[in-house]
């Protein structure tokens, strides 16, 4: 009996010591699965921010117009511009440089203000990185690494600046370099936890001890710092949650190896569960739960796969909110938000059968629908849907869209030149007046060629002084004498061509020149005008200028330049510079007028200026617009129109110019009316500065004859 009981006890001790290694075996595993996911999870994250800095430096050094810009007089305003004072507020970097061939810091900013050290002494191995970009070609991958710098560990990478087309005959040597930093701050940390899933991660100088961890190297691959994070550990927490009953059943081995089955799956599926979480999290929109640009790309590459095989086609449209910003605005971000979310709702409600929706950012969406060949396009039910009322916390909302439309028969176009064309087509929509579908057409490409070559030869009229300028006669309204003239831009292109400035200077303003072309026609007139004291001169600037922080420094330095009484000078500006940033534009204003210069208001009417607007503003003159003026001769109201305009003027104390006369019935409307200035064709035409100088002597002879007389 003892024998048995022996045996049995040694059997029973056998069973358990199996038992027992087994549930070892499956915590440890479960332990480890999970671990080496979160390594992989973490590691996984590192190449992200890295590859995302280096398609950030990528797309912003390997760039023509870049190239062009940092070998040219005015490169330092241009960076600034392009990339220092981004550093302010941009979400992928914070610190900008730009050295030059003898790796010199041309422009160095961070967080928007000029950087108080040299670069090579706030970040460690700066040299070395610089090096090693001017060594790698094009092709190859970008170097981003870590470093650590006086603020603590960043992610800096750096491209050498050159043409897009790789140009043999250039010397690597004599490149500029575009260097972009991103302090790791608890922020970043945070975000990078929460986007892979992994909880507890924190930044460390060196692995701390029970904490898993994944090295941060530098270019030399040194190590740096260490993103670190505790062991989940999953397996030994859902043991411990089955341990008392495990005891309590200690006995009954069926029951023991079930629940070893149990805890198992449990783990498995915990472990499921988190990995479909995370990647949820990275293919979709967090506010909508829409797909992401990521999520889009990846669908539409498995639409484009199924339409291969069925014989259907790919559409894909891109929409864009129009009107979002006004709500913003006037509600709030937090009504915007909610106003997006409706919206994402509304596209969901109203896909049809093997479709779906993304959200790309800030207004802009997708929808991808796989029909049969020649189908119709959705974007009329899609502008059907967004046209009808919002109901937005007690707000009545009323928006539209601008749809571009591309498709790709049997998943023919590759997913990137699908949305590239999407994009084109949303483009010409929004170009086009918004509120319209446009479809992407082959010519959209010849048109964009187009606008490429203008472009091209803009920058080359600029560089070599293309631009003229005319000068159009002021006229006062109850003398009939010149009191002033307006500056006009003009451009005649080498081969006679003349390119109208409705045309060219929307071109300065998207290429980034309109900077450049301002100040050159400002410092053109000033010079012209010094000859003309007796004359008052009027300019007019971009919305886009007043965005730049030195523009009223570099009208000043012009006026000092040119000689020029800055009380001789009114600015002029239209109701668009208001709208967009209102705050901004204030400064500039009081910035101008600080110095004695005039600012009017142009093209009144036209738009939605506001009795408001106009009183915030202090605008010294208001500038009618044309179509008023035109209107008197084919619309009974107009004159109506025309005197309350003019009146309200009056009432807050602001002269009033009328521009586009051309009879003599209309100067005496707009004189009757009240305005105490003239210009149009009836008076004069646009005439050169030596057509003005001789005005000006005629009309100096006939005032001393005047006096001679007396």
């Amino acid at each position: 009996m003892l024998f048995v009981a022996a045996v049995f006890i040694l059997v029973a001790a056998a069973l358990a010591g199996l038992v027992a290694g087994s549930i070892a075996t499956l915590t440890t595993t479960a332990d480890g699965i999970d671990d080496q996911r979160a390594l992989q999870a973490t590691s996984g994250a590192v190449q992200a921010l890295r590859k995302q800095m280096a398609a950030t430096l990528r797309d912003n050094a390997y760039w023509d117009d870049a190239y062009a810009e940092v070998n040219a007089d005015s490169r330092v305003d241009w960076i600034i511009e392009n990339w220092a004072s981004t550093s302010a507020d941009y979400p992928l970097y914070d610190t900008a440089i730009v050295v030059d061939s003898r790796n010199l810091p041309v422009v160095a900013y961070r967080k928007g203000v000029p950087m108080e050290v040299m670069p090579g002494k706030f970040f460690e191995g700066f040299q070395a990185l610089v090096d090693t970009a001017r060594r790698v070609r094009m092709p190859d991958d970008i170097p981003v690494h870590f470093a650590r710098s006086s603020a603590g560990t960043e992610l800096i990478g750096a491209a050498a600046i050159q043409p897009f087309e790789s140009d043999e005959s250039l010397n690597p040597r004599g490149f500029y370099v575009l260097v972009f930093a991103k302090l790791i701050t608890p922020a970043v940390v945070a975000e990078v936890s929460d986007n892979f899933a992994i909880a507890a991660l924190r930044l460390d100088s060196k692995p701390a001890w029970g904490r898993l961890a994944v090295a941060l190297k530098d270019v030399s691959s040194k190590d740096v710092a260490f993103f670190t994070w505790p062991s989940m550990a999953p397996g030994t927490k859902s043991y411990q949650k089955v341990d008392g009953n495990l005891r309590a059943a200690g006995t009954i081995l069926i029951l023991f190896l079930g629940s070893i089955g149990v805890v198992g799956g449990l783990t498995v599926r915990n472990l499921r569960n988190s990995e479909q979480a995370s990647r949820r999290r990275a293919l979709h929109d967090a506010l909508t739960g829409l797909l992401n640009r990521a999520g889009l790309l990846e669908s539409v590459a498995a639409a484009s796969d199924r339409a291969r095989q069925s014989g259907k086609q790919v559409t894909l449209h891109f929409i864009d909110l129009d009107g979002f910003k006004a709500v913003n605005d006037a509600w709030g971000h937090a009504v915007g938000d909610a106003l997006i979310v409706a919206v994402a709702h509304r596209l969901r409600d109203a896909l049809p059968d093997d479709a779906f929706a993304a959200r790309l950012g800030g207004d802009e969406f997708a929808v991808v629908t796989v029909d049969e060949l020649d189908v119709p396009s959705f974007g009329g039910c899609v502008q059907e849907k967004l046209a009808s009322l919002f109901e937005i916390e007690g707000r009545s909302i009323e928006i539209g869209c601008s749809i571009g439309v591309a498709v790709s028969e049997r998943g023919a176009v590759h997913s990137d030149e699908l949305m590239r064309r999407a994009d084109i087509a949303l483009y010409r929509a929004k170009d086009l007046g918004r509120g319209i579908t446009i479809h992407f057409d082959d010519s959209f490409d010849d048109d964009a060629l187009h606008q490429a070559e203008l472009e091209s030869e803009l920058r080359t009229s600029l560089l070599k002084g293309g631009i003229t300028v005319a000068f159009q006669p002021l006229i006062n309204a109850h003398s009939g004498a010149v009191t002033g003239v307006e500056a006009l831009a003009r451009w005649r292109k080498q081969d006679g061509v003349v390119i109208p400035p409705d045309k060219f200077i929307p071109l300065a303003e998207r290429a980034g020149m309109i900077d450049s072309l301002g100040m050159e026609i400002l410092i053109t007139s000033l010079t012209a005008a010094a000859a003309w004291p007796a004359l008052s001169l009027s300019v007019n600037i971009s919305p886009l200028q007043l965005k730049n922080p030195r523009f009223v420094e570099q009208v000043k330095q012009a006026l000092k330049a040119a000689d020029f009484d800055p009380r001789r000078l009114t600015l002029e500006m239209t109701e668009s510079v208001l709208i967009s940033n209102p705050e901004q534009a204030r400064r500039a204003i009081d910035g101008l007028k600080n110095i004695g210069i005039k600012v009017a208001l142009d093209d009144f009417g036209s738009g939605y200026a506001s009795i408001g607007s106009l009183r915030r503003f202090g605008f010294d003159r208001m500038k009618v617009d044309r179509s008023l003026v035109a209107a008197l001769e084919v619309d009974q109201n107009a004159g109506a129109v025309l005197q309350a305009t003019v009146a309200l003027a009056n009432a807050l104390q602001i002269p009033v110019t009328a521009e586009g006369i051309e009879t003599e019935q209309q100067a005496t409307v707009v004189r009757l009316s009240g305005c105490d200035e003239l210009q149009g064709y009836l008076f004069s035409k646009p005439v050169s500065a030596a057509e003005v100088t001789a005005l000006c002597r005629v009309s100096e002879a006939s005032g001393r004859a005047r006096q001679g007389g007396r």
